[in-house]
């Protein structure tokens, strides 16, 4: 159980880190007018954090099952 808690714990922060340095990085628009932008830490960071949410949702969801089982 600790183990699913230290995955959430570890996707939500690794996804809030490639969001933050997403936003860090920033976009631009070269003399050609081609947009660069990093999408790909954009797109890593918000299913990391989806992924970290849904696994401590369902981790939770145990705890709580398994406590109302004990009593």
């Amino acid at each position: 159980m600790k183990f699913l808690f230290f995955c959430a714990v570890f996707l939500v922060v690794a996804g809030g880190a490639c969001l933050f340095a997403a936003n860090w990085i920033g976009s631009s628009v070269d003399a050609e007018g081609f947009l660069h932008e990093p999408f790909a830490l954009i797109a890593l960071g918000s299913l990391s954090v989806a992924l970290g949410a849904a696994s401590g949702t369902f981790g939770l969801g145990i705890a709580a099952w398994r406590c109302a089982r004990a009593s």
